[in-house]
């Protein structure tokens, strides 16, 4: 219901019903204006000569319609207004919500990590490597928040990414590795095909998150077996 209620007051469909409520005003407003023409011309016999002319019924019949045309120009304008504000707002939603999934991607990995030195036996080797990875872990942290508060303080128009030349297939291997007890705990498998390493020039901070969401939504909605497969 709540659902239905926001689409009836989308910002599209109020405008519409404002403009057919106005037109409909409009129509009204001249029906009723030559319905009672007569009366009107009887009322201006009573007032003084010079202040009529002979085309004064037309003159109040054009100051009506520009009258309601400055009205329209009004709500035209605060229609747009709306519009912008609840884009706007949608921004900020989709913001929030990338920023949470980017927050809980590595804070789960840790996690994971962590459970499993603390309820499992693991060897030296096994707990070096989940040591690294959660260093790892913390220094992707750091970068998203380093990421968002630099956005926060500048237009993201103007907003400079750092291009530099980047080994494609070791970010991915890079990201693969993060994610890798994620896949074991799901019980899936993921496959890396490329025949050479690839370099180009992209921004390696905003092309591994890029990365990052691909393989957890792919990891997430796919059931349990499932093998993943990424071609370069």
């Amino acid at each position: 219901v709540m659902n239905r209620l926001r689409a009836l007051f989308h910002p599209i469909f109020v405008f519409i019903g404002v403009q057919v409520a106005w037109i409909g005003l409009m129509i009204v407003w001249i029906y009723w204006y030559f319905e009672n023409r007569q009366n009107l011309a009887e009322f201006t016999k009573k007032l003084p000569p010079e202040l009529l002319e002979s085309d004064f019924n037309w003159i109040v019949l054009l100051e009506g319609a520009v009258l309601m045309l400055v009205i329209l120009a009004g709500v035209y304008v605060i229609f747009v207004y709306w519009n912008k504000q609840s884009r706007l707002y949608q921004l900020q939603s989709n913001f929030v919500s990338s920023v949470s999934h980017e927050l809980k991607s590595p804070l789960a990995s840790i996690q994971l990590y962590l459970e499993t030195l603390k309820y499992q036996k693991v060897s030296s080797e096994e707990a070096q490597d989940f040591v690294e990875v959660m260093l790892s872990d913390t220094e992707r942290l750091s970068d998203l928040i380093d990421n968002i508060l630099e956005s926060s303080k500048s237009d993201p128009k103007s907003m400079q990414l750092q291009f530099a030349l980047v080994d494609v297939v070791a970010l991915l291997q890079e990201t693969i590795f993060h994610h890798q007890k994620l896949f074991e705990d799901k019980q899936c498998d993921i496959q890396l095909k490329f025949k050479d390493h690839v370099k180009v020039s992209i921004d390696g901070r905003a092309m591994r998150m890029v990365f990052n969401n691909l393989i957890a939504n792919a990891l997430r909605y796919s059931p349990s077996g499932t093998v993943l497969t990424i071609e370069v």
